[in-house]
Parts: C-alpha cells; structure tokens; sequence
C-alpha cells in the first residue's frame, strides 16, 4: 500500500482517510523549458519542437511510471532592444500537446544588444508557473547569451535588467522553492558561460555545454534521467520518514547511504511533504 501522508491541520475525507497520496506526489515531476528566441537560437528551438514527443515516450516508459507535467517560457528581450515581446509562457500542462502546439507557434526573431531578457524568462518560470503540490521541479535554461547587468560589452541595460531582479537572487529563490535549474549554454560567450555556471550553482543545478541542435535533447534526456534517481530515492526515504527517524536511522533501514539520505529530506521538506 503506498504510504498516505497527513497534511498539517489532519484534513481528511468522510470517511477518515487522508486527502493527500504523497507517494502519487512523489511520481509528479515538473519540467518548464525556458528558451531563448531570439534570432540565433533558431536550430535549438527546431529541435526541440522535433523531437519534444520521442523525448517525453520516451521518459513515459522508465519504471517509476512518473506523472509528467510540461511548461514554455520563450524570451526575447526589452524595448528598444526588441519590441515583439519580452517573455511568451505557455503554462505547465499533464496534456503534452499543449507544449507541443506553443513550440509549433514558436519562432526565433529579433534580438538587439548582445544580453537577453534571462532574467525575466527565468522569474516567469519561478513564479509564473503553477507548480503541483509535492512535484519534483526542474527549469531547463537553453540560450547562448548572458543576462542584462552581467559586464557583457555593448549591453543596453548595463545597470540590469530593466525587470528590477536580479538574475542571482531568482535562482536562489527558486532553489528555496524546491526548483532546480539546469543551465544548456550554446556557444562560446564567455559572460554567458559565466552567469550560467553561477545560476546552476546558485539553484542546486549544472551547466552542460551544447556543441549543436543536435545534441539538445539527448541532454535534457540525460538531465531528466537522474533527476528520476532523485525521486526514487525521495519515495524509498520517504516510506521509511518518521518524525522521530535520523538521517542515520533512514539510510540503516533502506540500504541508502546518509549522505543521500540528508540530500533527500532536504528535498522532500521543500516539496513539503515532510
């Protein structure tokens, strides 16, 4: 039987059992691509409307049986830098087609300065998004160029982005928030390369490098991949979480070891589940 957690306050049904399954929570996982569409990221955003439904096949078949939900945030930049849009979400969805159609609609134009508006595509996909209750929430960031306010030369907005946030401080809010970002830098721009480094570090996230289109979603794939080892080891943890239990007492009772075990009620107190 899977484990059935009580949220504080004791709500049940009629007929006394808990309204919440946190082990049907657990199997939730969230993923919001933010992209940059701007005229150079063209051939990123092609693929990834290629190949978007082999991809999600292809997570759909992993053992775990996991509930997938599916988000876009597209970004340009600011005005007079660019005047088509500065951020386009289409929100997070269980009905994949939902995503597909918003990268059907999907074009890269535009693009002024060198910086972009990452700032305000990130923040979008932070606060924006209606994130499920217990999922496991990751951000995949793809772009080839730095956020406004960085020190990248002939930015527009050298005292940052006209948004007023500042890129670092999100992704250590949406690490409070339980969502990781994973940062796919294209190309070679070293104040890309930079603040993408940090941002992944910042949310509890990596920066992988894209050499081409081509390998885009054999990344996110590999990303997602053990990001479904995380929640594995969530739903074993958290069967055997007890208010009384230690991280020691844990990693004795499943075989896991502790470090893994403190890693994994770090997560489960942010998903809020314990």
């Amino acid at each position: 039987m899977p484990r059935r957690y009580e949220p504080p306050g004791g709500h049940h049904d009629r007929s006394g059992n808990p309204l919440f399954d946190a082990d049907e929570a657990l199997r939730q996982v969230d993923i919001c691509f933010v992209m940059d569409a701007t005229g150079s990221m063209s051939s990123y955003i092609d693929a990834t409307r290629k190949e978007l439904k082999a991809f999600a096949s292809k997570l759909a078949t992993h053992s775990m049986k996991p509930k997938m939900a599916y988000g876009l945030v597209l970004y340009r930049d600011h005005p007079p830098e660019d005047s088509s849009f500065v951020t386009n979400l289409s929100p997070l969805s269980e009905n994949l087609e939902q995503t597909q159609q918003a990268l059907n609609r999907a074009s890269a134009e535009g693009g002024g300065d060198g910086p972009e508006a990452v700032v305000d595509g990130i923040y979008d996909a932070v606060y924006r998004m209606q994130w499920r209750k217990g999922s496991h929430k990751v951000i995949l960031l793809a772009g080839d160029a730095p956020p406004h306010g960085e020190g990248a030369s002939g930015d527009g907005f050298s005292r940052g982005c006209p948004c007023g946030h500042n890129v670092q401080t999100v992704a250590q809010e949406a690490r409070e928030k339980g969502i990781t970002i994973f940062c796919l830098g294209i190309g070679n721009d070293r104040d890309m390369q930079r603040t993408f480094q940090q941002i992944a570090k910042n949310s509890g996230g990596q920066y992988v490098p894209l050499a081409s289109a081509g390998t885009l979603i054999n990344n996110v794939l590999t990303i997602t991949m053990g990001e479904f080892g995380k929640v594995d080891i969530d739903r074993v943890v958290m069967a055997a979480y007890s208010s009384s239990a230690t991280p020691a007492s844990i990693a004795r009772a499943t075989g896991l070891n502790i470090t893994d075990v403190t890693a994994s009620i770090d997560r489960l107190k942010r998903k809020e589940l314990i």
